[in-house]
């Protein structure tokens, strides 16, 4: 991957826990590279409706570990 990004095989689902400005960048940077990126997110937090918002495919914390191939938290 480019800008020093790990290499991560087109068609993995990387879950982001934390919807912050790292957390966006990281995932933009994935989805470039053909990586599938959902948020994990707490309901009760107010990233929940930001990310919706944002058109993010957001997923409880437990059903987005449950799916993913690679976990990063932010």
């Amino acid at each position: 991957m480019k800008n020093g990004l790990k290499s991560i095989e087109k068609g993995k689902i990387v879950a982001i826990f934390g919807y912050r400005e790292d957390g966006k960048w990281k995932a933009q940077q994935l989805r470039r590279e053909g990586v599938k990126v959902v948020f994990g997110i707490r309901r009760d937090r107010d990233e929940w409706d930001a990310a919706h918002q944002d058109g993010e495919d957001v997923l409880s914390p437990e059903e987005a570990a449950r799916i993913a191939d690679i976990i990063q938290v932010w």
